[in-house]
């Protein structure tokens, strides 16, 4: 006994790699301890142990066969373990000794049912209604079990039954218009439909069901006429609304834009998403919703001021949250992403993520001390997470590279290429300052050069590696990679045409530089020498 208390003391505790010992034990000592093996065939069961769990159940039950929870186990071991028969026969056992014990005999009914002997459930459902009579939980089960049988006429003669007893319920009604749709039966559906809203107006559910009935049969305004009343029903839960919503997300995927009655969908969507808002003002979920829609329809701005708005009422759920962020980052909007980041942080002070979004902001809005305490406030909260840790080490590069913090700089660089040596990111940047500094040219070379090799036609590393060329001295082999950075979009960065300016001269292009000269200072984005470089004509100051 004090063995089998102090192995009962730890399973409570949830101590079991504790509690298995000393139950093991008990029944060493005392082998026919049913109790024991009880309590150590659940453990089993929680440790993915089927096979043990059953054997120790088995003899529990045939020590105690008074005891109805040792059979409830034995039943349930058996239906995970995919023993359907042998789980079936011990809750026939139970009600040949607790035949009044009608939960037992329900689930019975859904096992043969599910082992494919649906008219043997169908007995079991008759000795129950001999037991409780008649009630709408049997109706419902019967039914639904018929129906996932996909015994369809026999589901809708249940309902039939029970609608001759009972002809005024609704539910009833608008089961047997749905399973009437799903026969094809349109006529029938769309009357028995008609006549529950007739009878209750307020019904929403079933205005989804017939809107649904229209959209099959092509009825499109129809359709949304009956899902805009009923999504303006504040009543009607916001999650079954939601539930519609996805199926008309999938459905208006824009891969099909341009097509007629795509678009009208969409249009469509967003409306009933819009009375979702109205109907539930104090929820975020339809406003999150539409910022999915709109993220999906490349509407960046607009699904960022939805997923805002849905914060107002579920501050808590850091997905929004992220989402919020990185659409900040995608609008190179630095001074919302720091103050969202900010705010993110207050409320999830221990998640990393949100200190790289804010050292990035500060970084780019030139707040470089800032910028390093929230990095290296991040960097120390990752766990166990490489990737991570080698994004913070990396931006830390770029942060003290800015603050003209050059040694701690190389060596943030070189923790992030330890982590991640085939960053290409990485790689560029810390190949890119090298450059400019005008050091380890060598190591930024190979650097550079890699990170094209991974992630060829980026015109910023064709760009960085044109300019270690012309740091190198090689100025034939600069222009060649300099202008493949053009081909591949660099001709937009003000940058990029520096650079082209700057390889030109050296080349004894004097008059080609100065047009490149110009055409940067125009597009903007170039060093702060740009000014006078397009106006004298000259790369260095007279």
């Amino acid at each position: 006994m004090a063995l089998f208390m102090d192995a009962t003391q730890a399973r409570l505790k949830g101590d079991l790699d504790k509690a298995v010992p000393l139950f093991e034990q008990c029944l060493k000592v005392d082998p026919t301890n049913d109790a024991a093996m009880f309590e150590l065939a659940k453990i089993y069961h929680l440790q993915q142990r089927p096979a043990e769990a059953i054997v120790l159940a088995r003899k529990a039950r045939d020590l105690d066969r008074n005891n109805i929870w040792y059979r409830f186990l034995l039943a349930d071991l058996f239906e995970q373990a995919g023993q359907t028969e042998k789980a079936i026969e011990v809750y026939r056992e139970v009600l040949q000794q607790w035949p009044d014990r009608v939960e037992v005999r329900m689930q019975l009914a859904h096992m043969l049912a599910e082992a494919g002997k649906v008219d043997d459930a169908r007995k079991v459902f008759e000795d129950l209604r001999e037991q409780m009579g008649a009630s709408e939980e049997l109706v419902l089960q019967e039914y639904g079990m018929l129906a996932n049988a996909g015994r369809l006429e026999e589901a809708g003669a249940v309902l039939k039954d029970a609608l001759a007893e009972d002809p005024d319920n609704l539910s009833y009604l608008s089961m047997l218009a749905e399973l009437y749709d799903e026969l094809g039966r349109a006529d029938e559906a769309l009357e028995l439909y008609e006549r529950v809203l007739r009878e209750d107006p307020d019904d929403s559910m079933t205005r989804i069901s017939l809107a649904e009935h229209y959209y099959g049969q092509g009825q499109l305004d129809e359709a949304f006429d009956e899902l805009g009343v009923a999504f303006g029903d504040p009543d009607l839960d916001v999650d079954a609304k939601m539930q519609v919503m996805l199926g008309f997300f999938d459905m208006t995927d824009r891969q099909g834009a341009g097509n007629a009655e795509q678009e009208q969908l969409l249009g469509r969507a967003y409306e009933l998403v819009d009375i979702m808002i109205n109907a539930h003002p104090e929820s975020g979920k339809p406003l999150t919703l539409k910022g999915d829609f709109l993220l999906r329809d490349g509407r960046y701005l607009e699904a960022r001021d939805a997923f805002r708005a849905a914060l107002v009422h579920d501050h808590d759920k850091y997905p929004i949250w992220s989402q919020v962020l990185q659409l900040d980052l995608q609008a190179n909007d630095d001074e919302g992403l720091k103050n969202d980041a900010a705010q993110a942080i207050e409320l999830f002070p221990t998640n990393p993520e949100l200190y790289l979004y804010h050292g990035l902001a500060l970084s780019r809005l030139k707040e470089h001390d800032a910028a390093i305490e929230a990095l290296v406030t991040g960097r120390d909260l990752v766990v166990d997470n490489d990737p991570l840790l080698a994004q913070f080490w990396s931006s830390l590069g770029d942060a003290y590279n800015e603050a003209g913090k050059y040694n701690s700089s190389d060596d943030a660089f070189e923790h992030a290429l330890a982590l991640d040596p085939k960053n290409a990111t990485t790689l560029n940047n810390y190949a890119y300052y090298l450059s400019v500094r005008g050091e380890r040219l060598a190591k930024a070379k190979e650097m550079s050069k890699l990170s094209n090799e991974l992630s060829p036609g980026q015109p910023s590393y064709e760009d960085t590696y044109a300019w270690v060329l012309y740091r190198n001295g090689e100025f034939a082999e600069a222009r060649t990679w300099v202008e493949k950075a053009l081909v591949n979009g660099g001709s937009n960065e003000g940058v990029i045409l520096e650079h082209y300016g700057d390889i030109l001269y050296a080349l004894g292009d004097p008059s080609g530089a100065w047009e490149q000269w110009k055409k940067a200072r125009d597009l903007g984005g170039a060093s702060g020498a740009i000014d006078r470089k397009a106006s004298t004509g000259r790369p260095e100051a007279p």
